[in-house]
């Protein structure tokens, strides 16, 4: 075991007029919970790579401060993550009652639709059939077309706010 004589004539190193002057240096002695928390203490800092209890035990306190610091940034963020995740969940819901609407709107109209349209006769049918189905492609076509131009005057709608 060191004595402290000889801890201060290993730590001088500058020389003044011939003698030697003490390097200043902080010392303390270190209380333990435990003598088991000491030992975990002791491998830890053995197994990282660290010259002594101490530099351990300063690296955490570092650590630990810094960690402090960044406690607020962290707290911010997440208040904006959070934030950001409420507002998509507002767009969600509202899509989703929009696209409800949409298919109530498709229901009534189709009810409508059966309902007062006559059934042509048994003869006719065929023809009618022929001349359904080539309105229809006619009517997902338009349909198409104002979609894509919705898209492109959203899309230039964006583009103008920039």
């Amino acid at each position: 075991m060191a004595t402290f004589a000889g801890n201060v004539a290993h730590m001088c190193h500058i020389w003044k007029w011939g003698q030697r002057m003490a390097k200043p240096r902080t010392e303390r002695s270190l209380l333990f919970p435990s003598e088991e928390f000491r030992e975990l203490v002791r491998n830890a800092a053995k197994d990282r790579g660290f010259r002594s209890e101490q530099a351990f035990i300063l690296a955490a306190c570092e650590n630990e401060i810094r960690r402090g610091e960044n406690t607020d940034a962290t707290t911010q963020f997440e208040a904006r993550v959070a934030a950001t995740l409420t507002n998509l969940a507002k767009q969600v819901q509202g899509l989703q009652t929009l696209a409800h609407a949409q298919v109530a709107l498709i229901d009534v109209f189709l009810k409508y639709v059966i309902t007062c349209v006559v059934e042509p006769p048994e003869d006719a049918l065929p023809a009618a059939r022929v001349r359904a189905r080539l309105r229809y492609e006619k009517l997902v076509r338009a349909a198409a077309e104002g979609i894509s131009s919705k898209n492109r005057d959203t899309l230039k709608g964006m583009v103008a706010d920039e």
